[in-house]
C-alpha cells in the first residue's frame, strides 16, 4: 500500500460518484451511500429525516469514504474524509447544490423531467456541507498481491 498526496485525495474525491458517509446515532455506527459533489472545498449533498440526518444533527463530526477497485489488475484506491456536517441554511448554497448534483449526474440520470432525473427538493429537504478537516488516501500502487490487498486480507 501506497499513500497518496493530499492533492490526488482531493481530485479522487471529487471524481467519485459515490461516496459511504459514516455517523454515530445513538452511540452506534450508521453508514449509508451517498451522491454528492465538491463546492468551494466542502463536500455538499442532499439527504431526507432519517438516521444519518439525526446523527449529523446530534454529532456534526462525520467520516466519508469513497474507492475503487479493477477487478482485471486488483489495482485500488482509497480516501477518508474526516468533516464536521451542518444543515446547509444559505438558499444560494442549497441552489448550487442542487445545480451542482444535476450537473454530476446528468448523463446517468437523464433529464429532470423524466422517470431517473434527480429528485425534488421536497423529496430530500435537507442540504448537508461537510467541511473537510483532514483528508488521507491510499492505493495499491501496483499489481495484486499480499502485500497490497485491500483491507489486509
Amino acid at each position: 500500500m501506497e499513500p497518496i498526496t493530499k492533492a490526488r485525495a482531493h481530485e479522487f474525491l471529487e471524481a467519485a460518484l459515490v461516496a459511504h458517509i459514516g455517523v454515530v446515532v445513538e452511540g452506534e455506527p450508521y453508514v449509508t451511500p451517498m451522491s454528492f459533489i465538491i463546492h468551494e472545498g466542502r463536500i455538499l449533498f442532499r439527504t431526507k429525516p432519517g438516521r444519518r440526518l439525526e446523527g449529523i444533527k446530534t454529532n456534526p463530526v462525520v467520516s466519508i469514504e469513497t474507492s475503487t477497485f479493477d477487478e482485471t489488475s486488483g489495482d485500488w484506491t482509497s480516501v477518508i474524509v474526516k468533516g464536521n456536517a451542518t444543515i446547509e441554511k444559505d438558499d444560494v448554497v442549497v441552489q448550487a447544490t442542487l445545480t451542482g448534483l444535476y450537473d454530476k449526474y446528468r448523463e446517468i440520470l437523464g433529464t429532470p423531467l423524466g422517470r431517473g432525473g434527480i429528485q425534488p427538493i421536497a423529496s430530500f429537504p435537507n442540504v448537508v456541507t461537510v467541511e473537510i478537516l483532514e483528508i488521507s488516501g491510499m492505493s495499491s500502487s501496483g499489481p495484486f498481491s499480499m502485500r497490497t490487498r485491500p483491507g489486509r486480507l
